[in-house]
């Protein structure tokens, strides 16, 4: 009976120490198959951090562009109005002196007509000896005009 006793109690250590064998190597498949998943996990995250990194990248390079388009297209009107301005300041002064020389004109007109009116008489030019000396048409100098006959 001993021996069954002894025999009873290794065997039930034998199979306890078995079942702890398979428990432990159970666990030990568990942590390896989740520290596995565990990598997939951050492989895949970092996999999708890369990609929406990248997508903002491909997004702020489009903003940037955009951005830079928008800048240049002020600037080229910022041009356009300046050299419109010019151009239209240029063309004022013109039509200014223009119209001013023909002020300037109409002013000189008028003074010669004024001149010639308030002088009265005749001048040297219509003088009725020049014209009879000239031209062999007698003038009536009585007369305010020159009349032919």
């Amino acid at each position: 009976m001993p021996f069954y006793i002894a025999s009873a109690i290794i065997l039930s250590t034998a199979y306890t120490a078995d079942e702890a064998r398979k428990a432990r190597r159970q666990a030990e498949d568990e942590q390896r198959t989740m520290l596995a998943q565990q990598s997939a996990d951050q492989a895949a995250m970092r996999t999708e951090l890369q990609r929406q990194t990248a997508e903002y990248a491909k997004q702020g390079a489009s903003l940037e562009q955009q951005a830079q388009t928008a800048r240049q297209q002020f600037e080229q009107s910022q041009l356009n109005y300046q050299t419109n301005k010019l151009e239209m300041e240029k063309k004022s002064k013109e039509v200014q002196a223009a119209a001013d020389e023909e002020r300037r004109k109409a002013a000189t007109a008028e003074a010669s007509a004024l001149r010639a009116r308030t002088r009265g008489g005749r001048r040297s030019l219509l003088s009725g000896e020049r014209m009879d000396a000239e031209l062999g048409v007698p003038i009536d100098l009585g007369s305010t005009g020159m009349r032919l006959q």
